[in-house]
């Protein structure tokens, strides 16, 4: 594929292109997972998950040995995104979606973008201006409207404690998306889009299954079609197609900018909450959302038109 080794502007646009993918597959797989979960222990929905996505991979390897030339060093990297990536990040998203409805779920991971930022202005690799950092305060007031506009106060205890936990949930898969969103930029400069994109998945999917190899295999009372359809369009589209187009977004313009694209999430996920779930937002969400992307393009605007 002669577009994988593109380089300068070309490389620019065809990394934005790929992100844009990226947001819709992402976006609208918040919309596929909100019923299956809530018909499906979250914890056997990640391992058939990533039981037939390893799989997969492992006869991948049989045909396509891109696990040869890797250091050792490089391993235990692949091992520990494995680790942060595909079982923490993953199980903590999982458990948060089978609360969360999926809008607040994806505005809350759309912080990514200020997350990475203050990653990188912290080691020194970018710095980033007062107005800048006033939209980030913008942001996180867009957000908050979002979480807390969702849900009546009028809810009794037990459902706004759940729903406590489902927030925590959140912003920790939040955490561990930020960490992992890195790691892949460093290893993405020593190994290859493909090996650091299905290797994690086969050395996550192994983990997941020495806990409970059992649950590889889907009782027959959840084999209904919304839950197939679920698991299909999470291994295929949402994890193999989508992860590997996110990480050539990470190597061709870096994890700041292919974060700051992922803030479309939220426009797709509503989208697709409205047509298929026959979820409405409060005016407060609509508002709160507005300020949000708003926040996004404030942050990032100038860079991202310099660099067209």
């Amino acid at each position: 594929m002669p577009w994988l080794y593109a380089t300068g502007t070309t490389k620019i646009r065809q990394g934005t292109l790929a992100v844009w993918l990226v947001v819709l597959f992402w976006g609208f797989h918040y919309v596929v997972l909100y019923q299956p979960l809530r018909l499906i222990n979250p914890e056997r929905y990640l391992l058939v998950r990533f039981g037939w996505a390893s799989g997969v991979v492992f006869l991948m390897c049989l045909f396509f040995p891109f696990w040869r030339g890797i250091s050792r060093m490089d391993w235990g990297g692949l091992l520990l995104l494995s680790f942060v990536e595909i079982v923490g990040y993953n199980w903590t998203f999982l458990l948060a979606a089978s609360i969360l409805d999926p809008v607040p779920l994806v505005l809350i991971l759309s912080l990514r973008p200020i997350t990475v930022a203050l990653y990188s202005h912290l080691k020194g690799h970018e710095s980033f201006s007062l107005f800048q950092w006033g939209a980030m305060g913008l942001v996180c007031i867009g957000i908050f409207l979002v979480v807390d506009g969702g849900i009546p106060h009028t809810m009794v205890h037990l459902a706004t404690q759940k729903r406590s936990t489902g927030l925590f949930l959140a912003f920790l898969s939040l955490i561990l998306l930020t960490i992992s969103t890195v790691l892949s930029r460093f290893l993405l400069t020593r190994v290859s889009t493909v090996q650091v994109t299905f290797l994690p998945i086969l050395l996550g999917g192994i983990i997941l299954l020495c806990l409970h190899p059992g649950w590889i295999v889907l009782p027959t009372a959840d084999r209904t079609p919304i839950i197939i359809f679920s698991l299909l369009y999470s291994v295929f589209l949402a994890l193999f197609l989508a992860y590997f187009l996110w990480n050539f977004a990470i190597s061709s313009i870096g994890p700041t900018r292919a974060s700051l694209w992922t803030s479309g999430q939220p426009l797709v996920t509503a989208a697709g909450a409205f047509l298929f779930l026959g979820h409405f937002l409060s005016w407060v969400q609509v508002t709160g959302g507005l300020l949000t992307l708003a926040g996004f393009w404030i942050f990032f605007g100038k860079e991202v038109l310099l660099r067209k």
